[in-house]
């Protein structure tokens, strides 16, 4: 009821305001109408012009913010796509390099040989075994040497497919291999796999001095093994009196896991 006086009494005011403008001019007071509604009006235009400028700058700064974001975010979705591709070329010239490097060494061994990918790994942990992606098809047998980093053996073909390979690595629990521990004279053993973690060689002449950081190689002593081919490093030599042979520890030249 209060709402409904007030706004009565508002249009009451103007109606009066209208009718003092409407007598003013046909009175002949007009000037001084115009001269009183102008100096009204005057601050509420200001006013209004105040605001009207503020809110068009607020909204322009609010659109340029806006549009800046989305360049900001389109250069970053760029500049994404950009070391993804800088990341791809480099894994190809990496891969091409590495290529090149066993291309050269294989040549220049005069072996046979086949190019391979790694396609994954053998699913029981009890096993250190890789599968690649060559087989029966391309010629490969159980037996064969495996190797990476221009001549370093890593393990030997245990099982074929038609276009796949199983692989023992060499540090497989299951694995043995005849290498030649490389110190002031040769001696040759029986390296075999050591908790799928790294490889222990026994048999070695107790003779012979072996000493840690010997180089320990392929013999050649082996149907489908060249000689030479690298396994690693001697990390530890172990003898005792009453064993007629030493025994030694082999720390890879390379880490199985990663391969």
């Amino acid at each position: 009821m209060l709402k409904f006086k007030f706004q009565r009494k508002i249009t009451v005011i103007i109606l009066i305001f209208c009718l003092i403008i409407i007598l003013s001019y046909y009175l002949g007071f007009s000037h001084l109408t115009t001269r009183y509604i102008t100096i009204l009006t005057n601050p509420m235009i200001a006013t209004a012009n105040y605001t009207a400028s503020a809110l068009s700058d607020f909204l322009a700064v609010y659109l340029g913010r806006a549009d800046l974001s989305k360049k900001n975010d389109d250069l970053n979705q760029k500049i994404i796509e950009l070391v993804k591709k800088n990341v791809a070329l480099e894994t190809l010239r990496q891969e091409n390099e590495w290529l090149k490097k066993e291309l050269k060494f294989l040549d220049e061994q005069k072996e046979n040989y086949l190019l391979a990918r790694v396609l994954g790994r053998n699913p029981d942990y009890a096993a250190s075994q890789i599968i690649i992606n060559q087989g029966l098809s391309q010629g490969l047998k159980p037996g064969l040497a495996v190797t990476t980093d221009q001549g370093i053996i890593i393990g030997k073909i245990s099982s074929v497919e038609e276009n796949i390979s199983h692989v023992r690595l060499l540090n497989d629990n299951t694995s043995k291999i005849a290498v030649s521990v490389m110190g002031d004279k040769s001696a040759l053993g029986i390296a075999q796999g050591l908790h799928n973690i790294n490889l222990a060689i026994d048999l070695l002449p107790k003779d012979i001095k072996i000493n840690e950081n010997d180089l320990v190689v392929t013999s050649g002593l082996e149907e489908n093994i060249p000689a030479g081919l690298i396994i690693g490093r001697i990390s530890k030599v172990e003898t005792a009196p009453e064993k007629y042979w030493q025994e030694a520890l082999v720390e890879p030249a390379v880490g199985y896991q990663t391969i």
